[in-house]
C-alpha cells in the first residue's frame, strides 16, 4: 500500500510539473541595430563598385554557335540516302518504293524482254531494261520468267557508296 501511495504521488508530481511548462512564452528582447558609421558605408560601396569588373571576367557569357554541330531535329542515323541525279525530273516510277511494285506479267519473245509491273494508285507500267525504277536510282538490269532483277545506288548510314540488287518477284498462279 504504501508502494501504492508512493507512485501515486510521484506520478501526481510528473503531471504538476509537466503543466507548469505550458504556460505562455515570455517575449523576447528585441534586438538593437547600431548605426553605421559613414566611413564604413562609403568603403563597402567602393568595394562593391571594384568587384563587378573582375565578376565579369571570370563568368563569360555563354553565346550557341551552331556552326559545325548536328540539327537536333532530324534522325540520328539515316539507313539509305539516294544516289541524287542532279537536273533529272523523277518519273511516275521513281516516286515509289520497290517493295509497293507488283509484278503483273512478263513478256520473253524474239525482241528485247518487257514486264509489266502496277504502281500503289493502281497504274500500269512497261519495264525494259535501263529504265529508271524506285527511290534509291534503281534500275533494271535484267528481266526474267519470274521477276524482274532492279540495282539500286545508294549510301549507306556511314556514308559509303553501295550498290544493292533487288527483285520484284512474280506472285504464284492461285486456283487450277
Amino acid at each position: 500500500m504504501m508502494r501504492l501511495s508512493f507512485l501515486t504521488g510521484l506520478l501526481l508530481m510528473a503531471f504538476l510539473i509537466s503543466l507548469s511548462g505550458c504556460g505562455e512564452e515570455a517575449p523576447q528582447p528585441k534586438k538593437t541595430v547600431a548605426k553605421k558609421s559613414k566611413a564604413k558605408v562609403g568603403a563597402k560601396k567602393q568595394a562593391l563598385q571594384a568587384k563587378p569588373p573582375e565578376a565579369e571576367k571570370i563568368e563569360p557569357k555563354y553565346v550557341y554557335e551552331p556552326a559545325g554541330r548536328r540539327d537536333p531535329f532530324l534522325p540520328l542515323m539515316q539507313i539509305r540516302k539516294p544516289v541524287s541525279e542532279s537536273g533529272q525530273p523523277l518519273t511516275p516510277l521513281q516516286k515509289f518504293d520497290l517493295g509497293q511494285f507488283r509484278l503483273i506479267g512478263v513478256i520473253i519473245g524474239r525482241n528485247e524482254p518487257m514486264a509489266m509491273v502496277m504502281a500503289p494508285g493502281g497504274k500500269a507500267y512497261v519495264l525494259k531494261r535501263g529504265i529508271k525504277i524506285g527511290k534509291n536510282a534503281g534500275q533494271v538490269i535484267d528481266i526474267r520468267e519470274d521477276a524482274v532483277v532492279v540495282e539500286e545506288r545508294f549510301y549507306d548510314f556511314a556514308g559509303e557508296y553501295r550498290t544493292s540488287v533487288q527483285e520484284i518477284q512474280l506472285p504464284k498462279r492461285q486456283g487450277v
